[in-house]
């Protein structure tokens, strides 16, 4: 019998037909409950082939199970995230707060002082701390007046200025004056003067400094027209506080008279002598004496002597009595001295 004869065709045929009834049979009777449940919505009871192919996982860790069945390498265990470091807290100031009853203190931020106007701005060439530096000034002026009337009718007025500049390697003063006296035969007195003095603090002992002097006379009723006095040399402070301060001076140049019968330039030493001296707080005083022998004998010798003494008042104001004497030792003719005082109002800026 072949294989594709009529009669095997027809056995194969109810062969397959039997098995498809069989199996359709055991499909009819089977049980799917479970199927379409998760593991954890199954029953307790017996578990049915069906069941077992859908659910394959067995009762363990889900991890574990897919290791085994997948014959994967375990998963490396993650590094445990660090715990964030918290920002370094910035380091604030504790600021004291002002008890109460008190004003709170300013603090002075220190700054540089630049000469009398504070600062000089770019350009100010003009100004004399541009070229020579920081400075501190201290500035004055002063007025006094004098009349009478009756009997006899006068007045007077004197005026005057006085500059000083302390710098880091100079100090520089000056001194302007101007007096003028009328009575009833006209005027009597008519004088004025401009006197400077700059000075160059030694850096090999500070009691030491070098100065230089130059003073302009004019004087109407003396036998000259102008006086011009130039010198130089050295100074020296024996004793110096914060009260009181000493300064002795020696050196050497010449004096010139304008429009006077002493003709030339005269040729002079210098000798002088400063005492300031604070009494109080709002009292001080001051005596100054300058010596101007000339080289040569015939030609004589000059002095001037200074004294005063102030009183602070208020508002920058200040009461100064004084008194001033110059003697000339050849007056042409004329007296050999001449005393100024005077009570004068000074106001300080």
């Amino acid at each position: 019998m072949g294989w594709f004869s009529p009669r095997s065709i027809l056995v194969k045929s109810f062969a397959a037909l039997l098995a498809l009834a069989s199996h359709s049979y055991a499909a009819e009777n089977a049980s799917y409950d479970g199927i379409g449940l998760s593991y954890f919505e199954q029953t307790n009871g017996e578990k049915t082939d069906t069941e077992f192919v859908h659910y394959l996982m067995p009762e363990d860790d889900v991890q574990s199970s897919l290791t085994s069945v997948l014959e994967l390498p375990p998963l490396p265990e993650l590094p445990k995230p660090k715990p964030e470091e918290e920002p370094a807290a910035e380091k604030t100031e504790e600021v004291e707060k002002p008890k109460e009853g008190k004003k709170e203190e300013k603090v002075e931020e220190e700054e540089d002082t630049y000469g009398y106007f504070e600062y000089v701005p770019y350009g100010h060439y003009y100004h004399v701390d541009y070229w020579f530096g920081e400075a501190t000034w201290k500035n004055s002026a002063e007025l006094g007046l004098n009349g009478q009337t009756g009997n006899t009718e006068s007045n007077s007025l004197r005026v005057g200025a006085k500059i000083r500049r302390e710098g880091k390697r100079t100090i520089f003063s000056s001194d302007i004056r101007h007096l003028r006296t009328s009575g009833e035969n006209g005027l009597t007195q008519n004088n004025a003067y401009v006197k400077h003095k700059l000075e160059w603090p030694l850096k090999i002992y500070e009691r030491w400094s070098l100065f230089e002097k130059t003073d302009i006379e004019y004087d109407e009723f003396k036998a000259f027209d102008m006086r011009l006095v130039f010198n130089g040399g050295v100074s020296y402070k024996p004793y110096k506080t914060e009260a009181t301060d000493w300064t002795l001076s020696v050196g050497s140049g010449f004096s010139q008279e304008y429009g006077s019968p002493q003709k030339g330039v005269i040729p002079e030493a210098t000798l002088g002598s400063e005492l300031t001296h604070q009494l109080t707080e709002k009292q001080s005083f001051q005596i100054k004496f300058e010596f101007f022998p000339a080289f040569e004998a015939d030609q004589g010798y000059r002095s001037v002597t200074d004294a005063s003494y102030t009183i602070a008042l208020d508002h920058g104001l200040s009461l100064k009595l004084s008194a001033e004497d110059r003697y000339d030792s050849t007056p042409n003719n004329r007296k050999r001295n001449d005393l100024d005082y005077a009570c004068l109002l000074i106001w300080q800026f």
